[in-house]
Protein backbone atom coordinates (compact mmCIF):
# COMPACT_ATOMS: atom_id res chain seq x y z
CA UNK A 1 0.00 0.00 0.00
CA UNK A 2 3.14 2.43 0.86
CA UNK A 3 4.37 1.35 -2.65
CA UNK A 4 1.58 1.95 -4.14
CA UNK A 5 0.38 5.56 -2.48
CA UNK A 6 3.79 7.00 -3.04
CA UNK A 7 4.20 6.01 -6.57
CA UNK A 8 0.82 7.31 -7.26
CA UNK A 9 1.80 10.70 -5.66
CA UNK A 10 5.01 10.94 -7.51
CA UNK A 11 3.02 10.81 -10.73
CA UNK A 12 0.35 12.59 -10.17
CA UNK A 13 -0.13 16.53 -10.00
CA UNK A 14 0.60 17.09 -6.25
CA UNK A 15 3.89 16.65 -7.24
CA UNK A 16 5.69 19.39 -9.24
CA UNK A 17 6.87 17.26 -12.03
CA UNK A 18 9.14 20.40 -13.32
CA UNK A 19 11.08 21.41 -10.37
CA UNK A 20 10.43 19.10 -7.60
CA UNK A 21 8.41 19.10 -4.33
CA UNK A 22 4.90 18.98 -3.16
CA UNK A 23 1.63 20.70 -3.22
CA UNK A 24 -0.16 21.31 -0.18
CA UNK A 25 -2.80 18.56 -0.71
CA UNK A 26 -4.50 16.88 -3.59
CA UNK A 27 -8.60 17.76 -4.20
CA UNK A 28 -9.46 14.81 -6.15
CA UNK A 29 -8.91 10.75 -6.09
CA UNK A 30 -6.26 10.80 -8.71
CA UNK A 31 -3.66 13.21 -6.86
CA UNK A 32 -4.18 15.25 -10.06
CA UNK A 33 -5.45 18.51 -9.05
CA UNK A 34 -3.72 20.03 -5.81
CA UNK A 35 -4.04 23.40 -3.80
CA UNK A 36 -0.72 24.46 -5.31
CA UNK A 37 0.80 26.36 -2.17
CA UNK A 38 3.76 24.09 -0.94
CA UNK A 39 4.71 24.05 2.76
CA UNK A 40 7.54 23.47 4.03
CA UNK A 41 6.93 20.68 6.68
CA UNK A 42 4.77 18.77 4.13
CA UNK A 43 8.26 18.79 1.75
CA UNK A 44 10.30 17.60 5.03
CA UNK A 45 8.20 14.58 5.65
CA UNK A 46 7.97 13.88 2.22
CA UNK A 47 11.29 13.91 1.49
CA UNK A 48 12.27 12.05 4.74
CA UNK A 49 9.46 9.48 3.42
CA UNK A 50 10.60 8.83 -0.27
CA UNK A 51 13.98 8.40 1.40
CA UNK A 52 12.84 5.83 3.69
CA UNK A 53 11.11 3.74 1.07
CA UNK A 54 14.18 4.00 -1.23
CA UNK A 55 16.20 2.83 1.68
CA UNK A 56 13.49 -0.55 1.50
CA UNK A 57 12.98 -1.14 -1.95
CA UNK A 58 15.97 0.62 -3.52
CA UNK A 59 13.58 1.78 -6.47
CA UNK A 60 15.17 4.52 -7.82
CA UNK A 61 12.25 6.67 -8.39
CA UNK A 62 12.37 7.06 -4.75
CA UNK A 63 15.55 8.27 -4.61
CA UNK A 64 14.56 11.12 -7.19
CA UNK A 65 11.56 12.10 -5.69
CA UNK A 66 13.68 12.36 -2.38
CA UNK A 67 16.61 14.29 -4.01
CA UNK A 68 14.40 16.94 -6.17
CA UNK A 69 12.29 17.58 -3.44
CA UNK A 70 14.97 18.35 -1.18
CA UNK A 71 16.50 20.51 -4.57
CA UNK A 72 13.34 22.49 -4.01
CA UNK A 73 13.89 23.32 -0.56
CA UNK A 74 17.66 24.74 -1.00
CA UNK A 75 16.46 26.37 -4.16
CA UNK A 76 13.27 28.20 -3.23
CA UNK A 77 12.83 27.65 0.41
CA UNK A 78 16.31 28.59 2.35
CA UNK A 79 16.58 31.81 4.01
CA UNK A 80 20.08 33.46 3.29
CA UNK A 81 20.76 33.64 6.98
CA UNK A 82 19.98 30.59 7.07
CA UNK A 83 17.44 27.86 8.13
CA UNK A 84 13.90 27.68 6.04
CA UNK A 85 11.12 29.68 4.89
CA UNK A 86 7.87 28.68 6.05
CA UNK A 87 5.44 28.08 2.65
CA UNK A 88 5.32 29.24 -1.16
CA UNK A 89 1.85 30.62 -2.31
CA UNK A 90 -0.68 29.08 -4.39
CA UNK A 91 -1.16 31.76 -6.79
CA UNK A 92 1.26 34.48 -8.92
CA UNK A 93 -0.36 37.15 -10.66
CA UNK A 94 -4.22 36.81 -9.34
CA UNK A 95 -4.32 33.28 -10.29
CA UNK A 96 -3.87 30.05 -8.24
CA UNK A 97 -1.39 27.92 -9.81
CA UNK A 98 -0.82 29.59 -13.07
CA UNK A 99 3.10 29.66 -12.00
CA UNK A 100 2.24 25.62 -12.43
CA UNK A 101 0.40 24.94 -15.28
CA UNK A 102 1.19 24.65 -19.22
CA UNK A 103 -1.55 25.14 -22.25
CA UNK A 104 -0.11 22.68 -25.60
CA UNK A 105 0.83 25.24 -27.34
CA UNK A 106 3.29 26.87 -24.46
CA UNK A 107 5.03 23.38 -24.21
CA UNK A 108 5.39 23.26 -28.35
CA UNK A 109 6.91 26.98 -28.11
CA UNK A 110 9.50 25.84 -25.95
CA UNK A 111 10.28 22.11 -27.19
CA UNK A 112 9.56 22.16 -30.70
CA UNK A 113 6.80 19.53 -32.10
CA UNK A 114 8.79 16.17 -32.38
CA UNK A 115 10.26 16.85 -28.38
CA UNK A 116 7.05 18.51 -27.31
CA UNK A 117 4.59 15.51 -28.50
CA UNK A 118 6.79 13.26 -26.74
CA UNK A 119 6.49 15.51 -23.74
CA UNK A 120 2.77 16.27 -23.98
CA UNK A 121 2.37 12.59 -24.38
CA UNK A 122 3.89 11.54 -20.99
CA UNK A 123 3.07 13.92 -18.61
CA UNK A 124 -1.19 14.24 -19.94
CA UNK A 125 -0.67 18.08 -21.64
CA UNK A 126 -3.43 17.85 -24.45
CA UNK A 127 -4.91 21.15 -26.50
CA UNK A 128 -8.25 20.72 -24.19
CA UNK A 129 -6.37 20.66 -20.92
CA UNK A 130 -7.11 18.72 -17.69
CA UNK A 131 -7.95 21.89 -15.39
CA UNK A 132 -9.55 24.79 -16.49
CA UNK A 133 -8.46 24.86 -19.97
CA UNK A 134 -4.85 24.37 -18.98
CA UNK A 135 -2.90 20.84 -17.93
CA UNK A 136 -1.36 20.18 -14.56
CA UNK A 137 1.97 17.81 -15.29
CA UNK A 138 0.61 14.16 -14.24
CA UNK A 139 2.22 10.91 -15.57
CA UNK A 140 -0.45 8.22 -16.01
CA UNK A 141 2.10 5.62 -17.81
CA UNK A 142 5.23 4.32 -17.06
CA UNK A 143 8.19 5.11 -19.44
CA UNK A 144 8.74 1.99 -20.56
CA UNK A 145 4.54 2.02 -21.48
CA UNK A 146 5.00 5.49 -23.23
CA UNK A 147 8.02 4.86 -25.45
CA UNK A 148 6.82 1.75 -26.78
CA UNK A 149 3.15 3.81 -27.30
CA UNK A 150 5.86 6.53 -28.87
CA UNK A 151 7.29 3.56 -31.05
CA UNK A 152 10.37 4.91 -29.93
CA UNK A 153 13.02 3.83 -28.32
CA UNK A 154 13.16 4.08 -24.41
CA UNK A 155 16.70 5.43 -24.32
CA UNK A 156 15.94 7.77 -26.32
CA UNK A 157 12.58 8.80 -24.91
CA UNK A 158 14.38 9.00 -21.53
CA UNK A 159 16.76 11.38 -22.74
CA UNK A 160 14.18 13.35 -24.70
CA UNK A 161 12.11 13.78 -21.35
CA UNK A 162 14.73 14.62 -19.15
CA UNK A 163 15.79 17.24 -21.28
CA UNK A 164 12.58 18.69 -22.14
CA UNK A 165 11.97 18.72 -17.98
CA UNK A 166 14.91 20.97 -17.98
CA UNK A 167 14.49 22.96 -20.79
CA UNK A 168 10.58 23.58 -19.60
CA UNK A 169 11.98 24.38 -15.92
CA UNK A 170 14.07 27.11 -17.36
CA UNK A 171 11.41 28.52 -19.31
CA UNK A 172 9.50 28.32 -16.06
CA UNK A 173 11.55 30.37 -14.38
CA UNK A 174 10.83 33.09 -16.55
CA UNK A 175 7.78 33.58 -15.40
CA UNK A 176 6.37 35.43 -11.82
CA UNK A 177 6.87 32.84 -9.28
CA UNK A 178 4.47 32.38 -6.08
CA UNK A 179 5.27 34.58 -3.38
CA UNK A 180 6.37 33.05 -0.44
CA UNK A 181 5.58 33.04 3.51
CA UNK A 182 8.91 34.24 4.66
CA UNK A 183 8.85 33.10 8.56
CA UNK A 184 11.50 30.66 9.48
CA UNK A 185 9.75 28.58 12.48
CA UNK A 186 12.10 26.52 14.68
CA UNK A 187 9.70 22.67 14.37
CA UNK A 188 9.46 23.61 10.77
CA UNK A 189 12.65 23.85 10.06
CA UNK A 190 13.89 20.98 12.77
CA UNK A 191 11.68 18.22 10.17
CA UNK A 192 13.74 19.86 7.25
CA UNK A 193 17.27 19.64 9.03
CA UNK A 194 15.80 15.64 9.92
CA UNK A 195 14.98 15.19 6.35
CA UNK A 196 18.76 16.61 4.94
CA UNK A 197 20.12 14.55 7.65
CA UNK A 198 18.68 11.63 6.56
CA UNK A 199 19.28 12.61 3.02
CA UNK A 200 22.74 12.93 3.43
CA UNK A 201 23.25 9.52 5.58
CA UNK A 202 21.34 7.87 2.86
CA UNK A 203 22.64 9.08 -0.23
CA UNK A 204 25.15 11.88 0.19
CA UNK A 205 25.67 15.04 -1.48
CA UNK A 206 23.07 15.81 -4.15
CA UNK A 207 23.20 17.85 -7.48
CA UNK A 208 20.95 20.73 -8.18
CA UNK A 209 19.29 20.42 -11.67
CA UNK A 210 21.14 21.56 -14.04
CA UNK A 211 24.18 20.68 -12.79
CA UNK A 212 26.36 21.40 -9.66
CA UNK A 213 25.47 20.75 -5.95
CA UNK A 214 23.04 21.75 -3.03
CA UNK A 215 24.29 23.77 -0.93
CA UNK A 216 22.64 23.48 2.37
CA UNK A 217 23.27 26.48 5.68
CA UNK A 218 21.28 26.68 8.23
CA UNK A 219 22.71 28.76 11.24
CA UNK A 220 20.95 28.07 14.74
CA UNK A 221 21.35 30.26 17.79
Amino acid sequence: MVDLTLTRMASGGIYDQLGGGFHRYSTDADWLVPHFEKMLYDNALLARLYLHAWQVTRRPLFRRIAEETLDYLVREMQHAAGGFYSSQDADSEGEEGKYFLWTHREVKSVLGDEEGDLFCRYFDVTPAGNFEGKSILNIKLDISTAAAASRTDEAHFRAVIERSRQRLFRAREERVKPGRDEKVLAGWNGLALAAFCRGGASVGPWGLSPGGRAQCRVRIE
